[in-house]
């Protein structure tokens, strides 16, 4: 009779999918089992800092957030009486999770420009000393033109950009927004943008300049304005695109030239300065007014995608910090971090393994064997009958190995702090190497065997 009901065939659905999960979770842990060599019995959050693999769940996190990121946000407003669709779901969440903002996700086209559309001219020289000498010759050949320096900056977590023209003594500035939204690469072609923009006024004022010179300490940001390409940013390099055609049908050169920061040159250092201000920032007090925002103004892939990361790694942190187990773990690494890595450079594969082992307490001894029930041990004391044979006790206090102790570990800093030992690499490394000596782990079953004629 229950199969004839209707909502009986949806429920068997959805416990299959879960079944379906929890066994592909499952294989993910025994796969993370077999590449460190650690016990059954250790946890799952536990192995997760071992390796520094980011949990499931996180990275499943991550990579709805950066795929919605990518193929753009979801109308977040279900129709009346429509539930929302999972993309809808994933963008609410996110949006809930970032800073309400008014910007939008930037659209990043497959191409800004025309493959035949030539860019600006560029100029890069080798070396600062080099390029400060050629920019005091472009300022003493070519005094006719318009000479404006572009910056980006960030500071206290928000971006600006500014333009200083020399030539005309005026300064241009823009609020690129929080590093949620901007980068210091956006400011720095913000930078340009408002430097074309000057030069566009100075024309329409009636100055009638050969050429106008860009001066900026971003290579990066002068590369990609001459060659302007589909990625993080794109929307920049487009506008940086028209402005430059613009002046350029209107009978004005434009030149991207790269100065070296703080050096000491007037025009950068007043870009820089202003930068700074736009953020709100002043040098002989707290905080002040922000420069305006610009009217195209989205926000980048890239901070998306760092910011997902961010989130998800502080995510890891709080759970881990609640977890109640891998508590040995936590105790050797309170903070989830790519250094616990560092202590494994330069073992084998079996001395790495010793090594999760030792660090989990998930290991061959006899109080982990006895509270597992393995048959044939009665207890969890060591022979020498001082304690429990754990991982501390061996290396730090068993009498039974003193003199290999003395010998292994006699002269090592911090050599009664098993947490100091097993979190530095050289120490990490000795220490197992006097657990081998000990031969207290059956050597993995390896007996030597007389040789025969």
């Amino acid at each position: 009779m229950d199969s004839t009901l209707k909502w009986k065939p949806p429920i068997d659905e959805t416990e299959r999918k879960v079944t379906n999960t929890i066994t592909a979770l499952s294989s993910l842990a025994r796969a993370a089992r077999a590449m460190s060599g650690a016990y059954r019995a250790t946890s799952f959050p536990a192995l997760n800092v071992e390796m520094h693999l980011l949990p499931v769940e996180q990275q499943i996190w991550k990579h709805n957030i950066d795929t919605i990121s990518r193929v753009g946000i979801a109308e977040v407003f279900a129709r009346r009486g429509r539930k929302m669709s999972p993309r809808q779901t994933i963008t609410k969440r996110l949006l809930d999770r970032q800073d309400a903002t008014n910007e939008e996700h930037e659209h990043m086209p497959p191409f800004v420009t025309p493959p035949w559309w030539q860019g600006p001219r560029i100029h890069i020289a080798e070396g600062a000393e080099k390029a400060e000498k050629e920019h005091q010759r472009c300022l003493e050949q070519n005094a006719g033109a318009a000479h404006i320096y572009a910056d980006g900056s960030g500071i206290n977590g928000q971006i600006g950009a500014a333009a200083v023209c020399t030539t005309t003594q005026q300064t241009s500035k823009s609020h690129m927004g929080n590093d949620t939204t901007s980068t210091v690469y956006a400011g720095e072609l913000q930078g340009i943008v408002l430097a074309l923009e000057m030069a566009q006024a100075d024309k329409q004022n009636g100055n009638h300049r050969s050429k106008v010179f860009i001066h900026t300490d971003n290579q990066a940001a002068i590369r990609s304005s001459a060659k302007p390409r589909g990625k993080s940013g794109a929307y920049l390099l487009k506008i940086i695109a028209d402005k430059t055609q613009a002046l350029r049908e209107q009978g004005l050169d434009v030149e991207l030239r790269w100065v070296p920061a703080h050096i000491g040159i007037q025009g950068n250092e007043a870009a820089d300065a202003a930068a700074k201000e736009a953020t709100g920032w002043r040098q002989y007090r707290q905080t002040g007014a922000r420069a305006d925002k610009p009217r195209a103004l989205f926000k980048l892939r890239s901070t998306v995608k760092t910011w997902s990361h961010k989130q998800s790694h502080r995510k890891w942190q709080t759970d881990w910090e609640a977890e109640t187990r891998g508590r040995t773990s936590f105790h050797l690494t309170p903070k989830p971090t790519k250094k616990v890595l560092q202590a494994h450079e330069g073992l084998s594969k079996r001395q790495s393994a010793l090594l999760v082992q030792m660090r989990t307490e998930k290991i061959g001894l006899q109080d982990f064997l006895f509270s597992r029930r393995v048959p044939g041990i009665a207890n969890a004391n060591c022979p020498c009958r001082e304690g429990r044979q754990t991982v501390s006790h061996i290396p730090l206090r068993c009498r039974k190995y003193r003199q290999l102790r003395r010998q292994e570990l006699g002269a090592l800093p911090g050599r009664h702090n098993l947490r100091v030992i097993l979190n530095e690499r050289k120490a990490a490394a000795k220490a197992i190497r006097f657990i081998e000596q000990t031969k207290i782990l059956g050597q993995y079953g390896i007996e030597s065997q007389p040789r025969q004629s």
